[in-house]
């Protein structure tokens, strides 16, 4: 299923517009910055909102003209990242008719590049830490509370939703949270699960229908994945019938994150010169790519891990099949649309 042409519109014109503020940056000059909320109303026509919810900011993400109730995808980002990130990914599913509720359940990861860990350059350590098993647990539990407290609201800033028909979707730690709740028989688990880049981890078993996404070039700055065929670990293990798998080929791990550069990461671009241009994999005493310096340069007031690469690259990467095949996927399992079908999607 193709995206809309009014929304493969949208979506260009903000890559473009990203484009041209990197090309102002190398010519020397400080490009006049635009931030998201006026790139999302103006050029994609979307509503953004946000709010707190049992002590975390919930983002929220849908087309500024949506009617109705609207089915749900809650999406879980990375380490170090807040509720608003992904908005490339939020954009496109906001834009087929999907309200995008974008939370980081725990503060820790938020946090994660503001830490003692992070501050010494032990990516590694950090990197075990996010991922083991006491913040797993804790981050699942979290998802949980949230969810529920969400659910008991009529209307979430301003529209209505529809959680009967509803999905989980996250980046690195959210990926491995959104496959940790699609798979636990215990309780209620979503319709659908979208898993970006997620760790090398087994499929829990009860799983609802999940796609997974990554590429022969997602890799790891922590030091976690000697491959990055080690990330469709979980879909080998999905059960027929109940996995697919979108593999796209020379997108970093980065770029997955679906994030357009707000304010102030161009100086961090600038900063990092070649590094940059690499997608952050540079000669760093511990993690192995990034390195303990990039870690440590301005992205917006603040401190970007070196798995964040250049913010240039992951707004520029070209993420249209996944963009268009996700919601597609969604459509599928939440509207009763056909599967989709290519030759990057391959299905259990």
């Amino acid at each position: 299923m193709r995206l809309p042409a009014p929304v493969r519109r949208g979506l260009l014109l903000a890559t473009l517009s990203i484009a041209v503020l990197s090309i102002a940056a190398c010519a020397g000059g400080p490009p006049a910055t635009k931030p998201w909320a006026e790139t999302a109303a103006r050029e994609l026509h979307l509503s953004l909102a946000s709010f707190e919810l049992q002590g975390r900011r919930v983002t929220v993400t849908r087309g500024a003209f949506a009617t109705g109730a609207l089915p749900v995808v809650v999406y879980l980002p990375g380490i170090g990242q807040e509720g608003d990130a992904g908005q490339r990914w939020a954009a496109a599913w906001a834009q087929a008719g999907y309200a995008v509720l974008g939370v980081q359940p725990l503060a820790e990861d938020a946090a994660a590049w503001r830490s003692p860990l992070a501050r010494t350059g032990e990516f590694r350590a950090l990197g075990e830490l996010h991922y083991g098993e006491a913040l797993r647990t804790q981050r699942l539990q979290a998802l949980r509370s949230l969810i529920a407290a969400l659910k008991a609201q009529p209307a979430v800033a301003g529209a209505t939703l529809d959680w009967q028909h509803m999905a989980v979707a996250g980046y690195e730690t959210g990926a491995q949270t959104a496959l940790d709740l699609g798979g636990d028989a215990s309780g209620w688990r979503p319709q659908a699960v979208i898993a970006i880049s997620p760790p090398p981890m087994a499929s829990p078993a009860g799983e609802a229908a999940a796609l997974l996404v990554t590429g022969d070039n997602d890799g790891d700055a922590l030091g976690l994945v000697t491959r990055p065929a080690e990330r469709r670990r979980a879909f080998d293990g999905l059960s027929p019938g109940a996995g697919w798998l979108l593999s796209l080929p020379g997108v970093s791990h980065a770029a997955l994150a679906g994030t357009l550069a707000p304010e102030g990461w161009h100086v961090q671009d600038q900063h990092r010169g070649g590094e940059a241009a690499m997608g952050g994999m540079g000669g760093g005493r511990r993690g192995g790519m990034g390195g303990e310096q990039g870690a440590h340069r301005p992205a917006g007031g603040a401190p970007r891990g070196p798995r964040s690469g250049s913010a240039t690259e992951a707004a520029q990467a070209d993420l249209q099949d996944a963009l268009r095949l996700s919601t597609a996927f969604l459509d599928a399992r939440l509207r009763g649309a056909a599967m989709p079908a290519g030759a990057l999607l391959q299905a259990r």
